[in-house]
Formats: C-alpha cells, sequence, structure tokens
C-alpha cells in the first residue's frame, strides 16, 4: 500500500511538472497548449499570475492555422476551454480552416464581438461557448454540426440563424433570452430540449418529429404569434407561458398538454385540440382569452384525461363553449367538464320529440321533420346515409346493424339531433 501511495505522488509531481511548461507556449500574444498526444495544439487561457487569473485584451486575433513550438510545427484544432472568455475588448476574431472544436465557455462573455465566421472544418461548438455575446449578432453554422450545445448562445445578442441541415438538436438553454433572436429554421430539428428559444424575439414557429418539446422552450417570448406543431408528441411544462401575443395555434399528432402549457397565453381567443390528445394537466389554459375550444375526441369522457384546473382556477379560470362536429355531438350531450358544448355550425337547434326517430326490420322511421335533410352516423362516426324528408312521416329504407346511432337533421337555420338505439 505504502509503494502506491509513493507512486501516485510522484505521478503528481510530475503532472506539476509538465502542465506549467505547456501552459507558457506564448506566440506573438496567443497562449497555446499540445493537446492529442503530441499530434495538436488549442488556445489556451494566458498564465495565471500567482493565483491570479489573466485574461486576453486584444482587440483583434487572428489565429493561425499552424504553429512551430520547440521546432514542431502543430495544426491549431480547438480552442481551449475559457480561453479567451471575458476579453471585453475583443472586435474582431479571425478562426483558421483545420480548426474543429470551440472549445467550452471558450468565448463567454465577450460582450463587443460583433461576428464569427466559423471554419468548415468546425464540427461542435461546446457549451457556454458564446454565453453572454451580448453584441454577437451574426455567426454562421458548418454542414455537418449535429447540436447546438447547452447554454451556447444564451443571452447573446444574434438577430438570424440559419441552421445547416445536419443540425437536429437543441439542448437546454441553447439560444435562451438571446432577446433579439427574431428567425431560426427548425425543419430539421427532432430534439428541442428545456429553455432552448425562451425569451427570443421569434414571431412564428413551425416544428415537424418532435417526440416531446422541453419545458419553457418558447416560454415569454413576447413577439410570438403564431405556432405550427406537426407530429409533435408531448408539449412539456409551461411551453407557451405569456406569450402574450400569441394568436394562431396548429397541432397535430399531439398526445400530451402537460402543465401550464399555455398559461398566459392572453391573446388566445380559440384553439383546436386534435383528437390525439389524450392528457391534458393542470393550468395548460389558465389566463387566456379562450372563448371557444373545438374538438373532435368521439367520446370525451374516455378519450381524454383533463386535469380539473386545466382550464385555471380562482381569477385565472377561463369560460369557454366547446365547439364539436355533428359526427360526435352524441358523445357530449349539452355540457362537458360543466362547459357548454355547441355545434360547429351557428343554426337554432330543435328538439324531436320522444318517438319520432325509429328503425324496425330495416325500415327508418321519421315523423315531424318535413323539409328537413337528415343524415344517420354510426357511433364510430361514420355516416350511414342521408336523405331529405318529404312529409310528415316518412320510411326510409336502410341497412342498420345492432347499436346506437346519431340523427341530425338541418333545414335552412333550424338543427334537430336524436338518439336512437337498433337491437
Amino acid at each position: 500500500m505504502k509503494a502506491n501511495y509513493t507512486f501516485k505522488g510522484a505521478v503528481l509531481a510530475l503532472c506539476f511538472l509538465v502542465l506549467p511548461l505547456q501552459a507558457q507556449n506564448l506566440i506573438n500574444g496567443i497562449n497555446y497548449a499540445i493537446i492529442n498526444e503530441g499530434a495538436a495544439v488549442e488556445v489556451a487561457p494566458l498564465p495565471k499570475e500567482g493565483d491570479t487569473d489573466v485574461r486576453y485584451t486584444q482587440a483583434s486575433l487572428v489565429i493561425p492555422a499552424s504553429v512551430e513550438i520547440g521546432g514542431v510545427t502543430y495544426p491549431v484544432k480547438r480552442i481551449g476551454n475559457n480561453a479567451l472568455r471575458n476579453n471585453n475588448n475583443l472586435v474582431s476574431l479571425t478562426l483558421p480552416e483545420g480548426l474543429e472544436v470551440i472549445g467550452n465557455s471558450s468565448l463567454a462573455q465577450c460582450e463587443s464581438l460583433p461576428s464569427v465566421v466559423v471554419p468548415s472544418t468546425v464540427n461542435s461548438i461546446e457549451d457556454w461557448a458564446f454565453y453572454g455575446c451580448f453584441a454577437l449578432e451574426s455567426i454562421n453554422f458548418p454542414e455537418g454540426m449535429t447540436t447546438i450545445t447547452e447554454h451556447t448562445f444564451q443571452q447573446s445578442g444574434l438577430k438570424s440563424v440559419v441552421l445547416p441541415s445536419t443540425v437536429t438538436s437543441l439542448k437546454v438553454c441553447a439560444f435562451q433570452d438571446a432577446k433579439n433572436l427574431a428567425s431560426i429554421n427548425l425543419e430539421n430539428v427532432t430534439e428541442i430540449v428545456a429553455w432552448s428559444l425562451y425569451g427570443t424575439a421569434l414571431s412564428d414557429v413551425v416544428v415537424n418529429n418532435v417526440a416531446s418539446i422541453g419545458d419553457c422552450a418558447f416560454a415569454r417570448i413576447p413577439t410570438l404569434e403564431s405556432i405550427e406543431l406537426n407530429n409533435v408528441g408531448e408539449l412539456r411544462g409551461w411551453m407557451f407561458q405569456d406569450c402574450t401575443k400569441l394568436k394562431t395555434v396548429k397541432m397535430s399528432g399531439t398526445e400530451i398538454l402537460n402543465q401550464g402549457t399555455f398559461s398566459g397565453c392572453s391573446a388566445l381567443t380559440e384553439i383546436t385540440i386534435p383528437s390525439s390528445v389524450a392528457f391534458i394537466d393542470d393550468w395548460s389554459f389558465e389566463k387566456t382569452a379562450i372563448t371557444k375550444i373545438f374538438a373532435s375526441w368521439a367520446n370525451p369522457a374516455t378519450d381524454v384525461v383533463i386535469n380539473p384546473n386545466a382550464f385555471g382556477s380562482d381569477e385565472g379560470k377561463i369560460n369557454f363553449t366547446w365547439y364539436v362536429p355533428e359526427s360526435v355531438y352524441w358523445g357530449w350531450d349539452d355540457f362537458f367538464m360543466g362547459y357548454l358544448v355547441d355545434l360547429f355550425t351557428s343554426v337554432n337547434t330543435i328538439e324531436l320529440e320522444d318517438g319520432s326517430v325509429n328503425y324496425l326490420q330495416g325500415i327508418l322511421n321519421v315523423e315531424n321533420l318535413d323539409g328537413f335533410n337528415v343524415t344517420v352516423y354510426a357511433i364510430d362516426g361514420r355516416s350511414m346515409g342521408s336523405f331529405a324528408v318529404l312529409g310528415e312521416s316518412m320510411q326510409q329504407p336502410m341497412h342498420l346493424t345492432s347499436g346506437v346511432y346519431l340523427l341530425h337533421a338541418t333545414k335552412g337555420a333550424e338543427k334537430a339531433t336524436a338518439k336512437f338505439a337498433v337491437r
């Protein structure tokens, strides 16, 4: 055991001897460290003065493609972690072709840097790399990059982002509070993690084929007016919270609305919920201006779970009307969850008297509906046939198997509905 401790101490001593030598390869005011088992170098932080960090202060930096150290030429492959951070004088940065990685926090809080041209050879921009670069208005992303990493452009000054087709993932807080970011293309992005576009300046959003969008990913975007979510399965908590200009929402394939999805979207007056939605969590629609919710579950009592506070409580509770198509109206009755249920069309509804519709031996008997156009629907919404009623009493041949059916009748602004059973 004693020998092992002695060996470890020897290794530590060697490390302390080697690292300072690596950290003092100063060439034209830039420090380099040898990496990749001696095959390349990275731009490194300046050597400390005692226990004090020393920051670069140059207004202009040109990183060469290679440097010579001790008679050996090394390619520059990386901007090292924390290497150039907090240089508030930096207004011009030139990066070489052949560079592969812009490291973690390497340019964080370079608050005066207005733009960066990223070489085509870069395949990774790591976490926090441009965090707090308030003046950074433009940057390019090389084809081949796959991920915008965590916090990378948080609180940056980016105005517009064009992602290459290879970028499929936005990680946590990737562009959070980039308050000038008004444009980004997401058509190839299949992973959007929490807070990734929170507090930006987007006006419209189109997302395709994302299994689950992370918490608050688009929350508190004061300019957001429309969203289109195509085959997006789950909206995580507080997704669009306090997007106060949001007016238009289109969803398809969505299955879950988690807590607070549209909470505080005070300009949202109506919304269509696709029948694919199977769960709506508390506070999803609180503090909105919604007066109409369009839905098409055939039987909402079994097709969807809606938590009691989905529409808010107390001062945040909304008052709205469910609007459903005629083909599913039979499953709703007049109220659902205490909210009025109406049809898509604005017509007067009349009541059919008991016994005015019945079916016997292949014949549908209809009474007191002279002049109405009638459609009969099966319980699953299939149309079984339509006809015009002529006279106060009419017999219409129709093949119906055992089950429950819904009759809809319209005449101008009048509408009638009735359920009947076939045994």
